[in-house]
């Protein structure tokens, strides 16, 4: 199948479900308002740094080795399974004591907390693992129908039970439980699909061995870009005040929601070049999205500064007064992250996690210096300006050896040209493909 082709297929697929996303988000932030939001946004945040170090970013090492049909797809899939209810062990264990012991929380508190951890953390962890393994098989459909349809559901439901005035807890809860319910659900579906759910098989030790070789260099370059995307949350909680968190996650979160598609590419990316094919043809890719997607964010920029300030308080309320000019001034360095995540795909396909370590570790101190200064002195407005200077320096850094990889010239980044938009209108609407 061809990369154009696979590519299509991504972005209809994968963009519909994290338009139900963005939907969830919208639902979510009017139902909690800007405070009890960044709330539940900041503990996913810290959930999800404990998410990264339990995965160990195996997903990376199962979409090298698993789009090379280097190891079997249903050994991936058992232990995957087996791995969450490892991690969903130590956790209860580790956090009920933490709560209970250390923290002397109460028994309620401590069931919440727990309640919130395992099933963000484990559910995550079967997401992530069983849609790469879909995404190696090319199959983005159903995946994604899955997650899209729990998230539909999810909003229906806070939607009525929130016109009953439930209470805040009810609605958390529910929040986090669906997400457990996407993940168990992929598992299942993968291996019903693909004939593993009769036949356990489990990875032999030079397979663990390779898995678990390549995964710790990805970790290592993922936690530096956990931390450089999203450190400065908790120097803004330390400096500012609980609405203007609120109000700056949730542009960070919007900036999430400008980077799915630069993701949803990144996804292609990588398995096609782990396969080792049409790596020029993906390099050349890389250099049209690159004037295709600077071009976007031209309009998007020029779009948000024009009407960004009574639209985002008409979408999510009034307690989301502060959120346009933090998420504008973001806007570029959203940009440099676009094009960091498609260059990073590039590095990991082609076995040279290396480069994402060292770039995400330039952006990472970028990002904490200028903070430092920044915050204090300006708000959410600094913390904005930290991470866009930071990102950019992350990009600088991936483009010096993308060049070394795939040469060209720096005038072909600003060639814009029709050729690039009937690229993209071939990728998306052609119906024949060469496969």
């Amino acid at each position: 199948m061809s990369f154009e082709k696979i590519l299509r297929q991504s972005l209809i697929w994968r963009g519909l479900y994290f338009f139900t996303l963005l939907l969830l988000n919208v639902v979510l932030s009017r139902v909690l308002q800007a405070e009890g939001v960044g709330w539940v946004y900041y503990l996913t945040n810290f959930f999800s740094l404990i998410l990264l170090v339990a995965s160990l970013s195996m997903e990376s090492a199962y979409t090298y080795y698993a789009s090379g049909n280097q190891i079997h797809h249903n050994k991936l899939a058992w232990f995957s399974i087996i791995w969450t209810a490892c991690i969903a062990v130590i956790l209860a264990i580790f956090l009920g004591i933490y709560f209970s012991k250390i923290k002397q929380e109460s028994v309620v508190v401590t069931q919440n907390y727990l309640l919130y951890a395992l099933t963000y953390i484990c559910g995550i962890l079967l997401i992530n693992f069983f849609s790469v393994l879909f995404y190696a098989r090319k199959n983005f459909f159903t995946p994604n129908i899955i997650l899209g349809s729990i998230n539909l559901g999810l909003i229906v439901g806070m939607i009525i039970v929130h016109r009953y005035n439930y209470s805040y807890t009810f609605l958390v809860k529910g929040y986090f439980i669906a997400i457990l319910i996407q993940g168990i659900l992929l598992a299942i579906s993968f291996l019903y699909l693909n004939k593993g759910i009769t036949q356990f098989l489990s990875p032999q030790k030079s397979e663990l061995k390779l898995m678990f070789g390549y995964a710790l260099i990805a970790l290592a370059g993922n936690l530096l870009f956990f931390f450089m995307y999203k450190i400065d949350y908790w120097f803004v909680k330390y400096y500012c005040t609980a609405n203007s968190l609120g109000n700056y996650i949730q542009a960070s979160k919007l900036s999430q929601m400008v980077l799915i598609v630069p993701q949803i590419i990144a996804s292609v990316i990588f398995p096609h070049t782990s396969e080792g094919s049409k790596q020029n043809n993906v390099g050349d890719s890389i250099l049209i999205l690159f004037r295709v997607m600077l071009q976007t964010f031209f309009v998007l920029i020029f779009a948000v500064w024009l009407f960004g300030a009574g639209f985002f308080i008409q979408i999510f309320g009034n307690s989301f007064n502060q959120l346009h000019i933090p998420f504008l001034i973001l806007l570029p360095g959203i940009f440099s992250i676009s094009i960091s995540v498609l260059l990073a795909a590039f590095f990991s396909g082609n076995g040279l996690g290396k480069y994402n370590v060292i770039g995400t570790g330039i952006g990472l101190l970028i990002v904490v210096i200028l903070d430092l200064l920044l915050i204090n002195k300006f708000g959410i407005i600094g913390a904005a300006i930290s991470s866009s200077v930071g990102y950019f320096g992350f990009l600088c850094f991936g483009l010096f050896q993308f060049n070394r990889l795939h040469p060209f010239q720096l005038k072909q980044l600003f060639a814009f040209t029709l050729h690039d938009w009937l690229w993209v209108k071939k990728v998306l609407f052609s119906k024949k493909q060469q496969s």
